[in-house]
């Protein structure tokens, strides 16, 4: 778990003559947290929402596993990605995931790109990351005029902006986490493993739809 903090300074098996597994028993405070006010969610749908940074390696070991989750969610659920910067000089990391957005490239460069920082095969400047950002698109055979006005462009940055507003209406203070209708979060390090946390991720999406009847 990468936390804010950091960077600035199977059910039980019941005794009977044929089995029965008890639901899972989870707790506010324990496995997930309750947030207060709601972050702002669609009327529509249960949205899910993935909080990750770039610079965070437990959340690019993850990744795989809510991405696997995601791909297997009800009808009734939506997902959102969500990069946060936990400080303004890590911005350009959340630009360069929505500026891969719109070019379509997140499900090519996405992962190379978070491979790239968090196992250190190219240097990057985290006080001034942007040219460094550029290069590794560049060498990755994206055009690099194309690549500058996409990353500057408003949308990009207007998306970057929702973002921070997103992550800090759930109160996010580490990462990786999930949030679920504006009213949970939950996350490995609360779940108790990675492989725990979509289990609780899909009791949080029972207690939305019991709260929305």
């Amino acid at each position: 778990m990468i936390s804010r903090r950091d960077l600035l300074c199977a059910g039980a098996l019941a005794p009977l003559s044929t089995y029965s597994f008890a639901a899972p028993a989870y707790k506010a405070g324990k496995e997930y947290l309750t947030v207060h006010p709601m972050a702002p969610t669609p009327a529509d749908k249960i949205e899910v929402v993935e909080f990750f940074a770039y610079t965070c390696p437990h959340c690019l070991q993850f990744h795989p596993v809510f991405h696997e989750w995601a791909q297997k969610a009800p009808e009734d659920v939506s997902i959102r990605i969500c990069p946060v910067a936990w400080q303004p000089k890590y911005l350009p990391f959340t630009d360069t995931y929505f500026a891969l957005e719109a070019l379509g490239l997140l499900d090519s460069l996405s992962m190379p790109f978070f491979e790239s920082i968090i196992y250190q095969t190219r240097s990057y400047n985290f006080d001034s990351a942007t040219r460094d950002i550029h290069d590794f698109m560049v060498e990755a055979g994206v055009d690099g005029a194309k690549w500058d006005a996409t990353f500057n462009s408003f949308g990009v940055k207007n998306k970057s902006r929702n973002a921070t507003m997103l992550w800090n209406a759930y109160q996010i203070d580490s990462t990786p986490m999930v949030g679920v209708g504006g009213k949970f979060t939950t996350g490995p390090h609360l779940a108790g493993s990675r492989q725990g946390t979509p289990a609780v991720i899909d009791y949080l999406v029972d207690q939305m739809r019991t709260l929305r009847k």
